[in-house]
């Protein structure tokens, strides 16, 4: 996968935008925000804050009737998600989701982004794939 990177030098978050690697001339893509690498975890209180605006978004989402529930596996303490309800001008599902894992007993983690889901959509590629 090709990727592009984009941080401010001690930032506590790093933009990653991902391009797969072509399948028949098209490339489907993702754009996730992450946690920098030694940044601070997100905390408890963090992750309630976080959850509680992306639920209310997705509500907002919900009622233009453009958009469906979808929500991951509950691997995380908070797994979320919505998606495109038909499939962009691209030809795919368009996916948005907010993963963060903030319980003692398992690794810190934080991601949220927006993907295209099916592998065999996307557009030209536009980032250089060995």
């Amino acid at each position: 996968m090709a990727e592009q990177r984009w941080e401010v030098p001690g930032a506590r978050f790093v933009v990653v935008e991902t391009e797969y690697p072509p399948d028949h001339g098209k490339s489907r893509r993702s754009c996730e925000l992450e946690l920098a690498q030694g940044a601070t975890p997100i905390s408890a209180n963090e992750e309630i804050h976080l959850r509680t605006a992306f639920l209310a978004e997705r509500d907002v989402l919900l009622g233009t009737g453009r958009y469906e529930r979808w929500n991951p596996d509950p691997i995380f303490s908070t797994n979320l998600g919505i998606r495109l309800a038909e499939k962009n001008p691209s030809g795919c599902r368009v996916v948005s989701i907010m993963q963060i894992e903030t319980r003692s007993q398992s690794p810190s983690f934080f991601a949220t982004g927006t993907a295209e889901q099916d592998a065999a959509c996307g557009a030209a590629p536009r980032f250089a794939h060995p």
